[in-house]
């Protein structure tokens, strides 16, 4: 390694334990924060910035450990790189939706985007039916094994004539004015949905939302960093929208 790299990554090895954690994140939060921004751009409502900035976090500190100067690339580059593809993983595996089930949606909105600029207007079943060859039967079949449900967020109305936070439902045995708005039979789906998260996810939710713990303190709990409670925290969050899709209509 020439004198200059060796000597550069001495100083960086050296810095390393010199600079915090935090003042390491704090001094790339902008660029982790603008490669979440320009994500969340292409991806649906239910995926917030915020919580692709703490994953991003996880791929810069990965960066910081894997870095190597003797390779000629800036550190900033090498980061931008490590931390997209941290969040682009994460939202892969975090993606409950199955493979087959978005290759038949992302299909039937491809057909019907070339219809549409074909005929010069919305077509209707028949029209598209015919344009995927398929029979009455198996089209409807196919339609219905298409649909993505949306997902909605714990902290929205638990129903339109209340400002009670869907979340709060998770008091099981608090009793609220939700009773008489069908509360019970709401409060039984999130509590059935919380039991089938994963347990370190069940947990997280359950000491962040019931609890009302600190992220920092459930961290300490589980013997991990803020943003990696943080982050099991956004993972059973979206676990939960997505079962209780059926609830919320």
């Amino acid at each position: 390694m020439p004198a200059h790299l060796a000597l550069a990554h001495s100083t960086s090895t050296s810095t390393s334990s010199a600079l915090s954690t935090e003042q390491l994140v704090l001094q790339h939060l902008p660029l982790i924060r603008t490669i979440a921004k320009r994500l969340v751009a292409r991806l649906p409502p239910s995926v917030e910035v915020e919580e692709l900035v703490n994953i991003g976090v996880i791929g810069l500190l990965d960066a910081w450990d894997r870095f190597d100067p003797s390779k000629g690339v800036p550190f900033r580059s090498y980061a931008e790189l490590r931390i997209k593809g941290q969040m682009i993983d994460s939202l892969r595996a975090d993606d409950i939706v199955p493979r087959s089930v978005r290759r038949k949606h992302t299909r039937l909105t491809q057909e019907r985007v070339q219809l549409t600029n074909r005929l010069g207007r919305t077509p209707n079943r028949e029209e598209m039916r015919s344009q995927l060859d398929l029979s009455g039967k198996a089209y409807d079949a196919y339609v219905s094994d298409s649909q993505i449900a949306k997902v909605t967020s714990l902290d929205a109305p638990a129903n339109e004539d209340s400002s009670t936070p869907l979340v709060e439902t998770l008091c099981l045995n608090t009793k609220t004015a939700e009773d008489t708005l069908g509360g019970k039979q709401l409060r039984a789906a999130v509590a059935q949905a919380v039991a089938v998260l994963p347990e370190r996810e069940r947990a997280v939710v359950t000491m962040y939302y019931v609890d009302h713990m600190t992220l920092r303190q459930i961290g300490e709990m589980l013997g991990v960093t803020e943003s990696r409670a943080c982050q099991i925290r956004g993972q059973g969050v979206k676990r939960l929208k997505y079962r209780l899709r059926a609830v919320r209509g």
